[in-house]
């Protein structure tokens, strides 16, 4: 599955089933003037994945690309972070820690991303959802 972003395009893509009762697993990749590169996992979230992709501009029009990560194939209740990057595919925000609060009722950490929408000045897109 992949979105467009004024000429730029993102792509998360199943990777092979890992066996062992392992969640599925994606990869990340960006396509820019026809340079392919695969973006790194945000550290804090080696045990989530890619789930879902938007595209939003700010009010000059720059494009800024969210990914949504989690677990698939279910999701959970407490597992939607969302993450913001540029056109060049710099990862802009951070989940630290990715959960607030005290079981049960922890949440996950959206601070820094609800504060880039903030400053960018535009609201949380709606998200088209990978299909394992």
């Amino acid at each position: 599955m992949h979105i467009e972003c004024q000429g730029t395009r993102l792509t998360v893509a199943g990777l092979p089933d890992q066996g062992n009762d392992a969640p599925p697993q994606t990869r990340l990749d960006i396509e820019k003037d026809g340079q392919r590169r695969t973006l790194d996992k945000p550290a804090e979230m080696t045990d989530y994945t890619a789930v879902g992709l938007a595209c939003v501009q700010d009010k000059d029009n720059t494009p800024y690309f969210v990914v949504q990560y989690g677990e698939l194939p279910f999701g959970c209740q407490f597992c939607e972070w969302f993450y913001l990057y540029d056109a060049d595919g710099k990862q802009l925000t951070h989940s630290n820690p990715p959960l607030r609060g005290e079981a049960p009722s922890q949440e996950p950490n959206n601070d820094e991303y609800e504060q880039w929408l903030a400053k960018l000045g535009v609201t949380h897109p709606e998200v088209t959802y990978f299909k394992p």
